[in-house]
Protein backbone atom coordinates (compact mmCIF):
# COMPACT_ATOMS: atom_id res chain seq x y z
CA UNK A 1 0.00 0.00 0.00
CA UNK A 2 2.46 2.57 1.03
CA UNK A 3 4.64 1.53 -2.31
CA UNK A 4 1.36 2.60 -4.12
CA UNK A 5 0.15 5.67 -2.08
CA UNK A 6 3.11 7.22 -0.67
CA UNK A 7 6.39 6.28 -2.52
CA UNK A 8 8.77 9.39 -2.19
CA UNK A 9 10.01 11.13 -5.20
CA UNK A 10 13.85 11.68 -4.20
CA UNK A 11 17.11 10.12 -4.89
CA UNK A 12 16.70 7.26 -2.85
CA UNK A 13 12.88 6.45 -3.21
CA UNK A 14 12.83 2.63 -1.73
CA UNK A 15 15.19 3.65 1.22
CA UNK A 16 13.16 6.57 2.49
CA UNK A 17 10.41 4.41 1.66
CA UNK A 18 11.52 1.85 4.25
CA UNK A 19 12.56 4.65 6.77
CA UNK A 20 9.04 6.18 6.15
CA UNK A 21 7.52 2.70 7.31
CA UNK A 22 9.67 1.97 9.90
CA UNK A 23 11.35 -0.95 8.41
CA UNK A 24 14.81 -2.14 7.18
CA UNK A 25 15.67 -1.03 3.72
CA UNK A 26 17.11 -4.73 2.87
CA UNK A 27 14.04 -6.17 4.16
CA UNK A 28 12.13 -3.93 1.79
CA UNK A 29 14.25 -3.89 -1.30
CA UNK A 30 14.13 -8.10 -1.08
CA UNK A 31 10.31 -8.09 -0.54
CA UNK A 32 9.95 -5.67 -3.66
CA UNK A 33 12.04 -7.79 -5.73
CA UNK A 34 10.20 -10.77 -4.54
CA UNK A 35 6.61 -9.18 -5.54
CA UNK A 36 8.03 -8.10 -9.06
CA UNK A 37 9.22 -11.50 -9.52
CA UNK A 38 6.22 -13.21 -8.67
CA UNK A 39 3.61 -10.48 -10.27
CA UNK A 40 2.40 -8.77 -7.83
CA UNK A 41 4.55 -5.37 -8.97
CA UNK A 42 4.98 -4.49 -12.52
CA UNK A 43 7.03 -1.08 -11.79
CA UNK A 44 7.35 1.60 -9.96
CA UNK A 45 8.59 5.38 -10.76
CA UNK A 46 7.04 8.02 -13.39
CA UNK A 47 3.88 7.56 -14.59
CA UNK A 48 3.76 8.99 -18.47
CA UNK A 49 1.03 10.88 -19.85
CA UNK A 50 0.57 9.40 -23.30
CA UNK A 51 -0.73 12.84 -24.29
CA UNK A 52 2.77 14.23 -23.67
CA UNK A 53 4.00 12.65 -26.69
CA UNK A 54 3.33 14.05 -30.35
CA UNK A 55 2.44 10.68 -31.63
CA UNK A 56 0.06 9.11 -29.25
CA UNK A 57 -1.88 12.59 -28.90
CA UNK A 58 -5.38 11.14 -29.46
CA UNK A 59 -6.72 7.95 -28.10
CA UNK A 60 -9.70 5.82 -28.95
CA UNK A 61 -11.71 3.18 -27.61
CA UNK A 62 -12.42 0.85 -30.06
CA UNK A 63 -14.77 -2.13 -29.43
CA UNK A 64 -14.70 -5.02 -32.59
CA UNK A 65 -17.65 -7.82 -32.65
CA UNK A 66 -14.91 -10.62 -33.91
CA UNK A 67 -13.52 -14.31 -33.28
CA UNK A 68 -12.24 -14.06 -30.00
CA UNK A 69 -9.39 -16.56 -31.51
CA UNK A 70 -8.00 -13.81 -33.30
CA UNK A 71 -8.48 -11.13 -30.89
CA UNK A 72 -4.45 -11.48 -29.87
CA UNK A 73 -3.60 -10.36 -32.93
CA UNK A 74 -4.52 -6.53 -32.16
CA UNK A 75 -1.43 -6.60 -29.79
CA UNK A 76 0.59 -6.97 -32.55
CA UNK A 77 0.33 -3.22 -32.92
CA UNK A 78 2.71 -2.90 -29.94
CA UNK A 79 2.89 0.39 -27.73
CA UNK A 80 -0.37 1.61 -29.92
CA UNK A 81 -2.56 -0.50 -27.58
CA UNK A 82 -2.52 -0.13 -24.23
CA UNK A 83 -5.25 -2.54 -22.60
CA UNK A 84 -7.44 -5.43 -25.01
CA UNK A 85 -10.41 -7.51 -22.96
CA UNK A 86 -12.34 -9.69 -24.23
CA UNK A 87 -15.77 -8.42 -22.60
CA UNK A 88 -19.44 -9.26 -22.15
CA UNK A 89 -20.97 -7.38 -24.57
CA UNK A 90 -22.70 -6.80 -28.18
CA UNK A 91 -19.05 -6.06 -29.10
CA UNK A 92 -16.96 -8.57 -27.62
CA UNK A 93 -13.30 -7.16 -28.44
CA UNK A 94 -12.32 -3.40 -26.60
CA UNK A 95 -8.82 -1.80 -26.45
CA UNK A 96 -7.61 1.78 -26.78
CA UNK A 97 -5.29 2.91 -29.49
CA UNK A 98 -3.33 5.54 -29.85
CA UNK A 99 -2.35 7.41 -32.65
CA UNK A 100 -1.11 11.16 -33.78
CA UNK A 101 -4.96 12.14 -34.81
CA UNK A 102 -8.17 10.57 -35.43
CA UNK A 103 -7.70 10.04 -39.10
CA UNK A 104 -4.75 7.92 -38.39
CA UNK A 105 -6.53 6.02 -35.51
CA UNK A 106 -9.51 5.15 -38.52
CA UNK A 107 -6.89 4.30 -40.73
CA UNK A 108 -5.77 1.53 -38.45
CA UNK A 109 -8.92 0.29 -37.34
CA UNK A 110 -10.18 -0.12 -40.73
CA UNK A 111 -6.60 -2.37 -41.73
CA UNK A 112 -6.90 -4.43 -38.56
CA UNK A 113 -10.64 -5.02 -38.62
CA UNK A 114 -10.44 -6.37 -42.68
CA UNK A 115 -7.38 -8.09 -41.90
CA UNK A 116 -8.85 -10.15 -38.96
CA UNK A 117 -12.61 -10.70 -40.38
CA UNK A 118 -14.51 -7.83 -38.00
CA UNK A 119 -18.12 -8.25 -38.53
CA UNK A 120 -18.43 -4.95 -37.17
CA UNK A 121 -17.08 -2.00 -34.86
CA UNK A 122 -16.83 1.12 -33.48
CA UNK A 123 -14.72 3.65 -32.83
CA UNK A 124 -14.99 6.13 -29.70
CA UNK A 125 -12.51 8.80 -29.73
CA UNK A 126 -11.57 10.40 -26.46
CA UNK A 127 -13.27 13.91 -25.95
CA UNK A 128 -12.14 14.49 -22.39
CA UNK A 129 -10.03 12.71 -19.89
CA UNK A 130 -11.24 13.60 -16.07
CA UNK A 131 -8.84 11.22 -14.32
CA UNK A 132 -6.43 8.31 -15.08
CA UNK A 133 -5.13 6.99 -11.70
CA UNK A 134 -5.09 3.23 -11.41
CA UNK A 135 -4.25 1.75 -7.73
CA UNK A 136 -5.84 -0.71 -5.67
CA UNK A 137 -7.50 -0.59 -1.79
CA UNK A 138 -6.18 -3.95 -0.89
CA UNK A 139 -8.06 -3.74 2.58
CA UNK A 140 -11.01 -2.52 1.06
CA UNK A 141 -10.65 -4.41 -1.77
CA UNK A 142 -11.73 -2.19 -4.41
CA UNK A 143 -9.69 0.38 -6.94
CA UNK A 144 -9.40 3.51 -5.08
CA UNK A 145 -7.64 6.98 -6.33
CA UNK A 146 -7.94 10.66 -6.08
CA UNK A 147 -5.82 11.95 -9.58
CA UNK A 148 -7.42 14.29 -11.53
CA UNK A 149 -6.05 14.92 -14.58
CA UNK A 150 -5.12 18.33 -16.27
CA UNK A 151 -7.28 20.07 -19.36
CA UNK A 152 -3.79 20.85 -20.43
CA UNK A 153 -0.64 18.68 -20.75
CA UNK A 154 2.40 20.11 -22.58
CA UNK A 155 4.44 18.22 -25.29
CA UNK A 156 7.65 16.61 -24.70
CA UNK A 157 9.02 18.06 -28.05
CA UNK A 158 8.50 21.58 -26.77
CA UNK A 159 9.84 21.13 -23.31
CA UNK A 160 13.18 19.80 -25.71
CA UNK A 161 12.37 16.30 -23.74
CA UNK A 162 13.52 12.72 -26.14
CA UNK A 163 11.33 9.57 -26.03
CA UNK A 164 14.53 8.08 -23.48
CA UNK A 165 12.62 9.95 -20.64
CA UNK A 166 10.48 6.77 -20.84
CA UNK A 167 13.10 4.72 -18.77
CA UNK A 168 11.76 7.02 -15.59
CA UNK A 169 8.40 4.39 -15.68
CA UNK A 170 10.62 1.14 -14.65
CA UNK A 171 13.14 2.09 -12.22
CA UNK A 172 15.46 -0.19 -10.89
CA UNK A 173 14.56 -2.18 -7.67
CA UNK A 174 18.03 -0.30 -5.64
CA UNK A 175 19.44 2.25 -3.53
CA UNK A 176 19.91 4.30 -5.97
CA UNK A 177 18.21 3.96 -9.18
CA UNK A 178 18.81 6.93 -10.72
CA UNK A 179 22.47 6.62 -10.33
CA UNK A 180 22.28 3.34 -11.29
CA UNK A 181 20.59 4.01 -15.12
CA UNK A 182 23.38 6.56 -15.23
CA UNK A 183 21.70 9.95 -14.73
CA UNK A 184 22.49 12.85 -11.95
CA UNK A 185 20.17 12.29 -9.29
CA UNK A 186 19.26 16.03 -7.67
CA UNK A 187 18.07 16.87 -11.60
CA UNK A 188 16.54 13.85 -12.41
CA UNK A 189 14.45 14.09 -8.93
CA UNK A 190 13.74 17.98 -10.66
CA UNK A 191 13.27 16.99 -13.73
CA UNK A 192 10.56 14.70 -12.50
CA UNK A 193 8.76 17.34 -10.16
CA UNK A 194 8.66 20.06 -13.19
CA UNK A 195 6.89 17.44 -14.96
CA UNK A 196 4.21 16.52 -12.72
CA UNK A 197 3.57 20.44 -12.83
CA UNK A 198 3.16 20.12 -16.50
CA UNK A 199 1.13 16.94 -16.50
CA UNK A 200 3.74 15.17 -18.75
CA UNK A 201 4.23 13.39 -15.31
CA UNK A 202 0.91 11.86 -13.25
CA UNK A 203 2.47 10.58 -10.44
CA UNK A 204 5.54 9.10 -8.76
CA UNK A 205 4.17 5.84 -7.32
CA UNK A 206 4.73 1.73 -7.57
CA UNK A 207 2.09 0.13 -9.82
CA UNK A 208 0.54 -2.71 -8.83
CA UNK A 209 -1.00 -5.84 -11.19
CA UNK A 210 -4.52 -5.91 -11.32
CA UNK A 211 -4.42 -9.98 -11.37
CA UNK A 212 -1.37 -10.46 -8.93
CA UNK A 213 -2.94 -8.71 -6.17
CA UNK A 214 -6.13 -11.03 -6.98
CA UNK A 215 -8.59 -7.92 -8.02
CA UNK A 216 -10.07 -10.58 -9.97
CA UNK A 217 -13.15 -8.25 -11.58
CA UNK A 218 -13.01 -5.00 -13.53
CA UNK A 219 -16.31 -3.55 -14.41
CA UNK A 220 -16.10 -0.72 -17.54
CA UNK A 221 -19.23 1.60 -16.67
CA UNK A 222 -21.00 3.31 -19.02
CA UNK A 223 -23.28 6.43 -18.92
CA UNK A 224 -25.39 7.48 -20.89
CA UNK A 225 -26.55 11.13 -19.91
CA UNK A 226 -27.14 14.90 -21.50
CA UNK A 227 -24.36 16.38 -19.39
CA UNK A 228 -21.46 14.31 -19.15
CA UNK A 229 -19.28 16.85 -17.98
CA UNK A 230 -21.35 17.84 -14.83
CA UNK A 231 -22.30 13.65 -14.19
CA UNK A 232 -18.45 13.47 -13.90
CA UNK A 233 -17.83 16.19 -11.49
CA UNK A 234 -19.85 14.47 -9.27
CA UNK A 235 -18.25 11.12 -9.98
CA UNK A 236 -14.89 12.92 -9.25
CA UNK A 237 -15.94 14.52 -6.25
CA UNK A 238 -17.84 11.40 -4.48
CA UNK A 239 -16.66 8.07 -6.08
CA UNK A 240 -12.52 7.67 -5.74
CA UNK A 241 -13.29 3.96 -6.47
CA UNK A 242 -13.59 4.77 -10.19
CA UNK A 243 -9.78 4.63 -12.03
CA UNK A 244 -10.42 6.23 -15.40
CA UNK A 245 -12.71 8.60 -16.30
CA UNK A 246 -13.44 10.05 -19.79
CA UNK A 247 -15.58 11.41 -22.14
CA UNK A 248 -16.34 10.07 -25.65
CA UNK A 249 -17.78 11.16 -28.81
CA UNK A 250 -20.34 8.88 -29.30
CA UNK A 251 -21.65 6.77 -32.00
CA UNK A 252 -24.77 5.75 -33.53
CA UNK A 253 -23.91 2.39 -32.96
CA UNK A 254 -22.72 3.28 -29.24
CA UNK A 255 -24.27 6.49 -27.80
CA UNK A 256 -22.64 6.11 -24.07
CA UNK A 257 -20.42 9.21 -23.66
CA UNK A 258 -19.02 9.18 -20.25
CA UNK A 259 -16.79 5.78 -19.36
CA UNK A 260 -15.34 4.47 -15.86
CA UNK A 261 -13.34 1.85 -14.62
CA UNK A 262 -13.68 0.32 -11.33
CA UNK A 263 -11.95 -2.72 -10.26
CA UNK A 264 -12.55 -4.88 -7.28
CA UNK A 265 -11.53 -8.57 -5.72
CA UNK A 266 -15.48 -9.46 -6.04
CA UNK A 267 -17.99 -8.50 -8.26
CA UNK A 268 -20.62 -7.37 -6.11
CA UNK A 269 -18.60 -4.03 -5.03
CA UNK A 270 -18.74 -2.85 -8.62
CA UNK A 271 -22.29 -3.63 -8.56
CA UNK A 272 -22.94 -1.65 -5.37
CA UNK A 273 -21.19 1.67 -6.69
CA UNK A 274 -23.49 1.14 -10.36
CA UNK A 275 -26.08 1.24 -7.89
CA UNK A 276 -25.74 4.36 -6.20
CA UNK A 277 -24.18 6.26 -9.60
CA UNK A 278 -27.42 4.99 -11.20
CA UNK A 279 -29.57 7.19 -9.01
CA UNK A 280 -27.14 10.51 -9.70
CA UNK A 281 -29.19 13.63 -11.27
CA UNK A 282 -28.51 13.25 -14.96
CA UNK A 283 -27.47 9.68 -15.29
CA UNK A 284 -30.45 8.49 -17.77
CA UNK A 285 -28.79 4.68 -17.90
CA UNK A 286 -25.59 3.18 -16.91
CA UNK A 287 -24.45 -0.48 -17.55
CA UNK A 288 -21.59 -2.37 -16.32
CA UNK A 289 -19.72 -4.70 -18.68
CA UNK A 290 -17.28 -6.74 -17.33
CA UNK A 291 -14.01 -8.50 -18.88
CA UNK A 292 -13.76 -12.04 -19.73
CA UNK A 293 -10.08 -12.17 -20.28
CA UNK A 294 -7.68 -9.31 -20.33
CA UNK A 295 -5.26 -10.02 -23.61
CA UNK A 296 -2.56 -7.64 -22.55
Amino acid sequence: MAFQYSLPLTATPIRDLAEKIGRNYEEVEKKLREYKASGVVKRYGANLNYRAFPNFRQSSLVAFKIDAEKAKRINELGERVKHNFLRDAEFNVWFTLKGKNLEEISSIVERIARELGAEDYVILPTKRVYKMDVKYDLYRGISWSYGVEPEKVASISELGIGEEIKRLEDLPISRRPFLELGLKEEETVELIEELMKKGVVRDFSGVLSERGIGFRFNGMNVIRTKNPERVARKLLKSYPQITHLIERFTSEKWDYPLYFMVHATDREKIERIAESIRELEGVEDLKVVYSRENLK
